[in-house]
């Protein structure tokens, strides 16, 4: 990328405000020499990597991401036989090991989660590819997770160095340091003599012992030399003051440094060991170096994207995707102009490859290019960008800009003539995948050659189909802006009651100047500005006027557009609020089949065990008048428990039916809405055109009338005289139906069924739920019980019975297993005391064996 164009676009301060976001002063000083890739590749793999790390950030675990001391600087010693890293070294080495094996185990963690199936909040909508997790923060998880292990060379390091950086007390040391602590207390008793006696008091200058050349020394004045035997070690420089070492305190000194320099010996000793058993880890340490800068530096774009309400650009093609559009900014704010920021909206169309932005001087022309420009920039080196969704953005192999002055003394330059050189360069290196952005283009020379080159510039530009945003004062190339199909003329806009800019872009309307306005704002004397007016020909009057009332048509399209996104709100919520309803009616009448199954489910059991004891009492005697009434007792109270369920069913189905009636409310007065918004809109199109005639009938309300349908499948029926409700299924033999009443399919005679009345004109709302309660109201033709506990499988076995009973199945198998014969046994035991059971065997060994049992009914 251009240095130059890095410079204008002022790409280095943001660099440094990125920087600041980072963790160590390695990833800092990375990061400070980044410039835009221009390799898609590179750029889609270095936002995936700061996408990764936005996700994670605010997850619930984020990752324990530590800094470390510089270690690049001196790492390559480790490979140096002989060599010997110093204390503060071993500490970064510390460092940098503990931060990885922290980014190791949250990486680590992360994956099993991922692995296990537990998704978070940072799942995606879809994978990102067939192999990879479907989370958001995979690619961080995966580079971490090739972070080589340190554990060793970190048990190493801990082992001599403190978490303080200090030499840890080891017992190689210890007698050593033991040493020197009593030769000194030994070098303070002697001293202290000295210090305290009243025989040499007045011969001292000072009471306090004092330290020269790393030895005690007593202050003691010139003129009593000779009293105190020893060595003078230093004079003040008035020569009134010696320093002196008592003679007995020299021998004491000098087995003090004796062992100091032994001490000294022995943790050289240490550090070069240690240095030597690190050794074999260097190519360990440099990976894992750079790919924790690396971390470090995606992770800095991740923060300061944060701290700036920024989203990552939606990768697009220029060519590959050239029927969409190339590049879309929305509320795009410059990231230098902090809360002074107005923000800008700039979409091309997919056809648009130039944007000609014209209007007033100080409108914000410059700093929409300069916005637009950087934008790409930051998307290249793999950031956000301070916009909303979706901002789109594709991968420019260059970056052309001649903004602003371009006149140098040292190469004699004019204005014109700066421009131009930049000018020629950038349509020299200009491709179909290059950005350029011209600031007043054409401007510095006469008007009218300054228009014409810049026809003739921009003519070159499109022939190379390159991305091109242009400012200009001329007002030809707001006419060449609508001649040509791949331009769109754009404006910066301008305030006519307070002459003042508002810095929004107004795509698709050229714009005035305003130049006239701005200089009596500016204080120029009114009369001049109103000669100015008189110079300014009727045509041109003309054009400015056909501008303004674009501008004002554009203005009243943009208020039209926004009350229509407030009503599109609106109707959302609403619709919002009716699907909620539609929801809880469906889940009302799930909760009421459920109930209703749970009590039938009870209620065929107790039926079937008091069945079950008057079939035995039948078989093991006559059958008498007593147990005859008491089989017609049992049926009766069976029917009257029957009824009293169906009470309570329609009692739950009135409480559906107002539920059902409540949402179709909704569902009214949503279509009504909806209606009366597109009348709306269709009222806005027509302009002027006049409003449609209503049709003669339209107002009329449709009459309510009651219309009973023929008997069919799928119509709703009264059974019998109980008037029990159910629905059709199917036609059977001799005019009869197979109807289904509850969960139950019963034959009854066409006489006997009656049509339930529907109004006419009426939409009906349904809402219709199947749901698997046990399973389904069909009878299995293998029943599986593996896994299932014993109560499990005799209800499952059981209700497969009567299931097969009332659907006419007469054949089924029963998979229960071999293994300790707990499940076979239950089988064999309710198969045995069925009613409804003709036989039952086991199946083939190649079918099974003993592990499953084969049905057959009455």
């Amino acid at each position: 990328m251009n240095e130059r164009t890095l410079e204008i676009l002022e790409y280095s301060r943001v660099r440094e405000t990125i920087a600041g976001y980072c963790m160590s002063e390695e990833g800092k000083a990375a990061l400070l020499l980044r410039v835009p890739a221009t390799d898609p590749d590179a750029v889609i793999a270095a936002k995936k990597l700061s996408r990764a790390w936005a996700a994670a950030l605010i997850s619930e675990s984020p990752p324990d991401f530590r800094a470390w001391q510089p270690a690049g600087h001196f790492l390559s010693r480790l490979k140096v036989e002989g060599a010997s890293l110093v204390l503060d070294e071993f500490y970064a080495l510390a460092q940098l090991s503990d931060s990885v094996g922290r980014m190791r185990a949250w990486a680590e963690n992360r994956s099993r989660s991922l692995a296990s199936g537990k998704r978070d909040s940072l799942s995606s909508a879809e994978p990102n590819s067939a192999t990879e997790p479907n989370s958001a923060d995979w690619p961080l998880v995966s580079r971490a997770l090739s972070l080589p292990d340190l554990s060793i060379p970190h048990a190493e390091i801990s082992r001599i160095v403190d978490t303080s950086g200090e030499l840890r007390d080891l017992p190689e040391l210890k007698e050593i340091k033991a040493g020197i602590k009593s030769i000194r207390n030994d070098i303070e008793r002697l001293v202290s003599r000295y210090l305290s006696d009243d025989t040499y008091k007045n011969m001292l200058q000072s009471t306090l012992p004092t330290i020269r050349d790393g030895r005690q020394v007593i202050s003691v004045r010139a003129n009593f030399r000779g009293r105190i035997r020893g060595i003078v070690h230093e004079v003040s420089q008035s020569g009134q003051t010696m320093y002196l070492e008592p003679e007995d305190v020299v021998d004491r000194n000098n087995d003090l440094v004796a062992e100091e320099h032994r001490l000294s010996r022995e943790v050289a000793r240490i550090l070069r060991e240690l240095t030597a058993k690190l050794s074999p880890f260097y190519e360990d340490f440099s990976t894992a170096l750079d790919l924790m800068v690396s971390l470090d530096c995606a992770g800095a774009g991740a923060r300061w994207g944060a701290a700036h309400r920024c989203v990552f650009a939606e990768d697009r093609d220029p060519v590959r995707d050239a029927d969409r559009s190339a590049l879309e900014l929305r509320q795009a704010r410059h990231p230098l102009l902090g809360s002074k920021a107005v923000p800008i909206d700039l979409v091309l169309t997919p056809s648009g490859r130039m944007v000609i932005i014209t209007g007033p001087n100080t409108g914000g022309k410059t700093v929409s290019l300069k916005t637009v420009a950087l934008f790409a920039l930051l998307n290249q080196s793999g950031w956000p960008v301070p916009a909303t969704e979706p901002t789109v953005f594709p991968v420019f192999d260059s970056i052309g800009c001649d903004i602003g002055d371009e006149q140098s003394l040292d190469q004699s330059l004019s204005t014109f003539s700066g421009h131009m050189k930049n000018i020629a360069h950038i349509l020299d290196s200009a491709t179909e995948r290059s950005l350029v952005l011209l600031d007043e283009l054409g401007s510095g020379t006469d008007p009218q050659e300054g228009s014409a080159i810049a026809m003739a510039v921009l003519d070159r530009l499109l022939e190379k189909n390159a991305l091109v945003l242009v400012t200009t004062h001329h007002g030809i190339l707001k006419n060449y802006g609508y001649t040509h199909s791949a331009c769109i003329n754009a404006s910066v806009d301008f305030d006519q009651n307070t002459l003042s800019p508002t810095y929004r872009i107004l795509m698709g309307v050229p714009g005035e100047s305003h130049a006239l306005d701005i200089a009596a704002r500016n204080g120029l004397d009114p009369a001049i500005v109103e000669q100015a007016r008189t110079y300014l020909v009727e045509e041109r009057a003309d054009v400015s006027a056909l501008i303004r009332g674009l501008t004002d048509k554009h203005e009243e399209l943009s208020r039209f557009e926004q009350e229509k996104k407030s009503e599109e709100r609106l109707l959302r919520e609403k619709r919002r609020k009716t699907d909620l309803k539609e929801l809880q009616l469906k889940q009302k009448e799930l909760e009421l089949r459920e109930q209703g199954f749970r009590r039938m489910e009870t209620l065929l059991s107790e039926s079937r065990k008091q069945l079950e004891n008057l079939v035995r009492e039948i078989r093991e005697g006559e059958l008498n008048r007593d147990k005859t009434l008491q089989v017609k007792n049992w049926i009766a109270d069976l029917g009257a428990t029957v009824d009293a369920e169906y009470a309570d069913l329609l009692a739950a189905r009135s409480e559906t039916a107002s539920l059902a009636g409540a949402y179709q409310e909704e569902q009214t007065s949503l279509a009504a809405e909806a209606a009366r918004a597109a009348d709306a809109d269709r009222t806005a199109s027509a302009g002027k055109g006049g409003r449609r005639k209503a049709s003669p009938g339209a107002s009329r309300p449709n009459p309510r009338t009651e219309i009973v349908p023929e008997l069919a499948p799928g119509v709703e029926v009264y059974v019998g005289p109980s008037r029990r409700r159910g629905t059709i299924v199917r036609a059977a033999k001799k005019d009869s139906w197979i109807v289904l009443v509850d969960s139950l399919r019963i034959t009854c005679a066409a006489d006997s069924l009656q049509a339930v009345p529907v109004s006419g004109g009426e939409r009906k709302v349904t809402v219709e739920i199947r749901t698997d309660l046990s399973g389904d109201d069909r009878p299995a033709f293998e029943l599986r019980l593996l896994g299932m506990r014993h109560d499990e499988a005799v209800k499952a076995l059981e209700r497969q019975l009567d299931l097969a009973a009332m659907k006419g199945l007469k054949e089924f198998s029963v998979v229960h297993g071999k293994g300790h014969g707990i499940l076979q046994e239950a089988v064999a035991s309710i198969l045995k005391r069925s009613p409804v059971v003709k036989s039952w065997a086991f199946a083939r060994p190649e079918e099974g064996g003993t592990g499953k049992t084969l049905v057959t009914l009455e």
